[in-house]
């Protein structure tokens, strides 16, 4: 990241051309096992932005680096240009191309594909563990996700502060691996860096944060942990409340010219209803959104109204009484307004979308994180219109398509017939403005930097054509780096879009938020619960005739065996194979299924 990094969300009245993209139609243009392959990319990037002692990978593979950690004095360094502080602020993640850790950009990022999980656990796969060994049974967007909401966890030393930002400008006077830099004077970004808090301004990011550790509550496995997390998001939640109404000053990165608070209050607010099941925390959702909605901005760091409005229409609850119907109106406003304009008709908001299909926004910083926020809006919206959860089906083929088209281009189906994700299908050919994944300790001049080879397929998302459909491929000067970095930001609504896609085409999880390990009318038992070599499914009434079947599952969905059970009255599934741990055991009969949940010995 450049210094004057500031990014104007907010785009000017413009009027889309009579040769405007029409997505009525469109077919993908990559394979499942290309969508798939480019999803574990984007998710893996994660790992090569861990801060500390973490085994960031880029790091570890780099043979030429002997220290494979970076900053593990964080916390350390002067507060808010005073003394020096006393905290414990290791982990996290790198903002982008450079190794600042920035509160705005990581809270965004770690809601954004915790949603994705929430939303699509099907697009997810356990590949690996946190040390990126062996699969440890726990999806890896859960393992990445993990260092940021540890991280955040240390930003509330306390109720009455957060902190928000680790690091300054002089972050960027070298060009380095972050290992190196950690070696390097404070002015030049090396320990211990400076670190900024807030006491009385910081709302709307500890609300993103709370957002996070919410998500994580519900979905991570470990009990110890969801407690965890759940205390600390209640923290994050009541600090944002006090201190709602101003984010806090990054100096010289990411000034927010959206001044709106209520969409991370809301967000937060919904999730924590979700998650405790507290009505205050569903009113005060309402409440923060009460005759508001944005048309003027897609998902972004400081605009998260879209995942606010999902989550509201998506609780029954609402539904019922008008306010679900209500929001998801909101959202299908924000992407038609946004993204799915008819060619013949004029737009007050938008972006300039000529006949590729691709909207360019004004601003010259991240086109491709900018689309890929409307992406991720359009296939929230198709979701809850394909779940039930409203009762429409306006322009859900467009919005389906739109989201295809933004992932296919940012792949590589583009005027530039160039990918812009790093690595993506072998190819290394484009500039990543990424000092980690360049791997070098010399801090090389830039005539070097736009010529260099790099050594790592970092899964890296680069910001991508700047103005209307402009693209240099250079590291510095010109657009160098808003054309070719890329950061947290950038891939989390990639990898959310394309969870979206990936589900769809080459599903390996079923969503279990809703098993039960009790006996319905489905008609079957399973036992032992706590089994050895085998697990026991019985039928006992009301079955007969009923087309049937069993599935087994991994904890987190992965398909380890079929059964035909029609009409059995007693059928054995064989585990002696398997390695202990948790287990699903789904059962389905006709259009009814049940869930149990087993565990081997």
């Amino acid at each position: 990241m450049s210094a004057k990094k500031i990014i104007p969300l907010i785009l000017s009245a413009i009027s889309i051309s009579a040769n405007a993209y029409d997505y009525s139609s469109y077919s993908a243009a990559y394979s499942s096992a290309d969508y798939r392959e480019a999803i574990n990319m984007g998710l893996k990037f994660f790992g090569g932005q861990r801060c500390g002692d973490s085994h960031n990978w880029m790091l570890v593979q780099n043979e030429s680096i002997t220290k494979k950690y970076c900053h593990i004095k964080d916390g350390q360094g002067k507060v808010n240009n005073g003394g020096n502080g006393n905290y414990d602020l290791t982990g996290g993640w790198h903002d982008c191309g450079d190794h600042i850790k920035v509160g705005t950009t990581m809270g965004y990022a770690a809601v954004s594909l915790l949603i994705a999980y929430d939303v699509w656990p099907e697009a997810f796969q356990d590949n690996y563990d946190e040390a990126y060994g062996p699969s440890n049974n726990i999806p890896d967007v859960l393992d990445e996700v993990k260092y940021a909401t540890d991280y955040f966890i240390k930003c509330f030393p306390n109720d009455n502060t957060f902190v928000y930002y680790v690091g300054f400008d002089g972050d960027h006077n070298v060009w380095m691996t972050s290992s190196k830099q950690s070696e390097q004077s404070v002015a030049n970004g090396g320990d211990p860096r400076p670190v900024w808090t807030a006491t009385d301004k910081g709302g709307p990011q500890a609300a993103n944060y709370a957002s996070a550790l919410a998500l994580m509550s519900l979905k991570y496995p470990d009990e110890s942990y969801k407690e965890l997390c759940k205390t600390y998001a209640i923290k994050a939640y009541n600090f944002a409340k006090r201190n709602k109404s101003a984010h806090a000053t990054i100096p010289t990165f990411y000034d927010s010219p959206n001044p709106e608070w209520t969409d991370e209050l809301a967000l937060a607010a919904i999730l924590l209803y979700k998650l405790t099941g507290e009505s205050q925390y569903k009113t005060e959702a309402l409440n923060y959104l009460s005759g508001k909605w944005e048309s003027n901005s897609p998902l972004a760091w400081d605009t998260v109204s879209d995942f606010a409005y999902y989550y509201i229409a998506k609780d029954n609850s609402s539904a019922n009484n008008g306010q679900g119907g209500y929001y998801a109106s909101f959202l299908e406003k924000n992407v038609y307004r946004l993204h799915l304009q008819d060619p013949e008709e004029p737009t007050s908001n938008g972006s300039e979308c000529t006949s590729n299909g691709f909207p360019y926004y004004k601003s010259k910083w991240g086109s491709n994180k900018l689309a890929l926020g409307g992406a991720v809006a359009a296939a929230l919206y198709v979701k809850l219109v394909e779940d039930g959860d409203v009762n429409t089906t306006k322009n859900i083929n467009k919005a389906k398509n739109f989201t295809y088209r933004i992932v296919d281009y940012v792949l590589g189906k583009n005027e530039f017939n160039h990918t812009f994700l790093h690595g993506f299908k072998g190819d290394m050919t484009h500039k990543i403005h990424h000092r980690n994944a360049m791997g070098r300790n010399d801090n090389p001049p830039t005539e070097t930097k736009n010529s260099a080879e790099y050594m790592f397929a970092s899964g890296g998302l680069i910001g991508g054509p700047s103005g209307y459909g402009q693209f240099s491929n250079i590291i510095e000067g010109g657009n160098g780096f808003q054309e070719t970095e890329g950061g947290c930001d950038y891939n989390a609504p990639f990898v959310a879009a394309i969870a979206s896609i990936v589900a769809e085409k080459d599903p390996v999880s079923v969503n279990l938020n809703d098993a039960e390990a009790t006996l319905t009318e489905n008609s079957y038992i399973v036992y032992p619960t706590y089994f050895e070599d085998y697990i026991i499914v019985d039928m006992i009434e009301r079955a007969y005739n009923r087309s049937a079947s069993v599935q087994l599952y991994s904890i987190y969905g992965q398909l380890i065996q079929t059964i035909d059970i029609t009409n059995k009255i007693s059928t054995v599934i064989e585990t002696n194979t398997l390695p202990t741990g948790f287990y699903i055991v789904k059962i389905s009969a006709d259009n009814d299924s049940v869930f149990y949940k087993v565990a081997k010995k």
